[in-house]
């Protein structure tokens, strides 16, 4: 009973006038069978079960920033499943469940295929597909009849139909809603906005994409296998590629950043269908044509205007009681040696070594070309060695950028819970979805832990990260990196662009980073930061370590005053 309590007093201090208009609209919605004849609630049902799909669709285009157009071939996957079993006597909750199978295993195997690719690409990519599926429709007898299709019979009436893709949108909408907050949705909309500062903080970018486009197909594939027995028939000529090109802009009409985004979508692009029909009659235009010219149209203007969409992303809410936050990592010294790696004639690195160890700071220095970012990738595991060993405990390290990183749209409490999301044992799909007891708690507690953590390091928690001065942006690249858990912490370039003030703020967060027992590997340009900043030093030279001891001795090494400092000191 503490936890349904819990939830209700959740529920309610987190309830907003937004949330009471979409309960009503879904209300009134329910009502509307009464209100019409069975072929207009037919067209209304067939509608929701696509608005269902094309929230499923907006959580893929909008939250991981992937523009899929294979939405609608998902669909016809969940409806060749369901069309099938419903021919072999199955009751239609299993079709459904088992179409939704169907799609979200075409997803998955979509998703790991191409969601490694740029936008671009993965349009393309999953375009193709669309036609594939297509063309195999019609193709294949076996798949739905070929040309003459094949016959489904049975199931719920057109109201229970209606009632049910209704249902099915509502709960897709929920589910986008529960994901976009939880880590999964916050870890894909990091990398939608930087993927390498993303994979920097250790999201497995390919994962979570492969992963939000099956959910998305799981969801199409139920709308299609519903929607094939509401029809009656299972037509292939319905599941052509101007499906999935229709889903994708009731996605882009409605907006892809808010859940009832693609309903709204969807209920503009039947009022406008309607205004095709008649357009279609006076010029002697078939309707199918007419409906295909209208939503290119649509499609253009949205594209050249910049169209953000009629439902706008809501304002993202977090509220917490003080609770145990994540334990501390336990202190790690990392070893490297004998690393090299070249680039065809040329030399980056050679038989370098060092060791990043517990409450000491070491500075890697160097001139342009030296061979500092390769070797600092090369430890923290973006970039293969081809010789040498690095030896440090698994999860142990973290790396930041050396441009000024951060996630544009995301605030600064949302940088941090991204980061931590790797710690949390709680926080997977299916317990975000169910928001369940221990998932609830172990949020409260790490939204607690981040918003402490933030004041620790002088940054607000609400404002989105990309209208932050550019000092407050490397601060929570370093708050973010710590957030990890990571014991090890590799720093590229942290004072680069700032100016005197802000450098000494960066010292004073590196020495309390430090002082907490982290190891930290630093490469940094400014020497008199380093000479501030460093118990230790290394100097590369052409890829070759020429100094490595405490900054006074490296100073004053004759090898490293002629070859890089000149007149000047550390």
């Amino acid at each position: 009973m503490t936890a349904f309590a819990d939830a209700f007093h959740e529920l309610r201090t987190g309830w907003r006038p937004r949330a009471t208009m979409s309960v009503a609209a879904f209300g009134v919605a329910a009502l509307v069978p009464l209100a019409v004849g069975d072929a207009r609630v037919a067209d209304l049902a067939n509608g929701l079960y696509l608005a269902g799909a094309a929230v499923g669709l907006a959580f893929v285009v909008g939250i991981a920033g992937l523009p899929s157009l294979a939405q609608g071939a998902f669909v016809a996957v969940g409806a060749v499943v369901a069309a099938h079993l419903l021919a072999a006597g199955a009751p239609t909750a299993v079709a459904a469940a088992l179409g939704g199978v169907g799609g979200g295993a075409a997803g998955a195997l979509v998703g790991y295929a191409f969601a490694r690719l740029p936008p671009a690409g993965f349009a393309a990519a999953t375009w193709i597909v669309s036609w594939l599926v297509a063309l195999a429709l019609l193709s294949v007898t076996w798949f739905l009849g070929g040309s003459q299709g094949l016959v489904v019979s049975g199931g719920p009436s057109t109201s229970q139909h209606y009632e049910l893709a209704l249902a099915l949108t509502g709960l897709a909408a929920l589910a986008y809603t529960a994901l976009a907050r939880a880590p999964f949705g916050l870890r894909l909309a990091a990398a939608r906005d930087r993927e390498p500062a993303a994979r920097a903080l250790g999201v497995p970018v390919l994962h979570i994409r492969a992963v939000a486009v099956a959910g998305s197909g799981a969801v199409a594939g139920v709308a299609g296998a519903l929607g094939v027995q509401l029809a009656g028939v299972a037509d292939p000529t319905q599941y052509g590629p101007f499906l999935s090109f229709k889903l994708i802009v009731v996605v882009l009409i409605g907006g892809a950043l808010a859940p009832l985004g693609a309903p709204a979508g969807m209920l503009v692009l039947g009022v406008l269908s309607v205004a095709a029909d008649v357009v279609g009659r006076l010029e002697n235009v078939a309707a199918s044509r007419a409906h295909t010219l209208l939503t290119a149209i649509m499609l253009l203007g949205i594209v050249s205007l910049g169209w953000a969409g009629i439902v706008r992303a809501p304002r993202r809410l977090r509220r917490a009681s003080a609770g145990p936050g994540p334990g501390r990592s336990a202190p790690a010294t990392l070893e490297a040696r004998g690393l090299g790696k070249s680039y065809g004639s040329v030399t980056a690195a050679e038989d370098v070594a060092l060791s990043i160890e517990p409450g000491r700071i070491t500075a890697l220095v160097g001139p342009n070309g030296s061979g500092k970012t390769t070797v600092l990738r090369m430890i923290a595991g973006a970039l293969p060695p081809d010789a040498g060993t690095i030896d440090a405990p698994r999860g142990s390290v973290a790396r930041t950028l050396q441009a000024t990183a951060v996630f544009p749209s995301l605030t600064p409490l949302e940088h941090v819970l991204v980061a931590s999301a790797g710690r949390r044992s709680r926080s997977g799909v299916i317990r975000s979805l169910f928001a369940t007891p221990q998932a609830r708690a172990e949020d409260a507690a790490y939204v607690a832990h981040a918003r402490a953590f933030l004041d620790r390091f002088g940054l607000p928690h609400d404002v989105p990260a990309g209208e932050l001065p550019v000092s407050d942006q490397r601060a929570l690249m370093l708050a973010s990196a710590r957030a990890t858990g990571a014991s090890v912490l590799l720093i590229d370039e942290p004072t680069a662009g700032a100016s005197a003030a802000e450098a000494s703020r960066i010292v004073q967060l590196l020495r309390s980073l430090r002082d907490e027992g982290l190891a930290l590997l630093v490469v940094e340009h400014n020497l008199g930061v380093v000479r501030r900043l460093a118990d230790r030093v290394l100097v590369l030279d052409a890829g070759r370590v020429i100094a490595d001891g405490p900054p006074d001795a490296v100073a004053a090494d004759e090898r490293v005053r002629a070859a890089y400092l000149g007149a000047r000191r550390l």
